[in-house]
C-alpha cells in the first residue's frame, strides 16, 4: 500500500473485497471498479490508497495470507505423536481454516494458477510472497520432524524429502 494517510476500515473493506473478487475472478478479469463499489469507495479512492490495480492485488494477497496465518495455531497438529498422525491431524487442521476462510484460500489458489499470466513485476512479487510462505511452512514441518523419533540412519532430510 502507498504511504498515504487512510481510513483503516475503509483499507480493511477494500482488502477483503479484493480478495473476494481477485479470489473469484483472478487478476485479469477482475476489475477495479467492481472492487470499489462492492467496497463502497470511489476507485479514486482506492486508487490513491494502492496506487494500481498489480498493487492492491499484492496486498490482498497478503492480506489473505495474513488472515489465515495469524489463526494459525501449529500446536493444533504438532502435538501428534507420530509422523502418520501428524499429517493426519495437519490435513485436517487445514480443511477447517479453508471452510473457515474460504476467500482468503481461493485467492492464493488463484495466484498460484495466474502465476504465469500475471504482468512481470506483478508475477515476480507474488513468486516471492509465495516462496516466503512455503518456506514458513518447510521451517514449521522440519522442526516438528526434528523432534519426532526416527529409525537410525534416517536423516531428518531424509523424512522430509519424501513427504515435503
Amino acid at each position: 500500500m502507498k504511504n498515504v494517510v487512510t481510513d483503516p476500515e475503509k483499507v480493511t473493506r477494500i482488502l477483503k473485497t479484493a480478495t473476494e473478487i481477485f479470489g473469484q475472478q483472478g487478476f485479469i478479469k477482475s476489475k477495479t471498479d467492481q472492487i470499489a463499489n462492492q467496497a463502497q469507495v470511489s476507485k479514486g479512492l482506492l486508487f490513491h490508497y494502492f496506487g494500481n490495480k498489480q498493487a492492491l492485488y499484492l496486498d490482498a494477497f497478503k492480506y489473505a495470507y495474513h488472515r489465515i496465518y495469524d489463526h494459525m495455531d501449529p500446536q493444533k497438529w504438532q502435538n501428534a505423536p507420530g509422523l502418520a498422525a501428524m499429517m493426519t491431524t495437519a490435513v485436517k487442521y487445514e480443511l477447517k481454516l479453508q471452510f473457515k476462510f474460504p476467500a482468503e484460500y481461493r485467492l492464493m489458489m488463484q495466484a498460484y494458477a495466474d502465476l504465469p499470466h500475471f504482468p512481470e513485476p506483478l508475477r515476480q512479487q507474488v513468486q516471492q510472497e509465495t516462496t516466503a510462505i512455503s518456506a514458513e511452512a518447510d521451517r514449521i514441518f522440519r522442526e516438528k520432524i526434528e523432534q519426532l523419533p526416527r529409525r537410525e540412519g534416517l536423516s531428518v532430510d531424509d523424512v522430509f524429502g519424501v513427504v515435503s
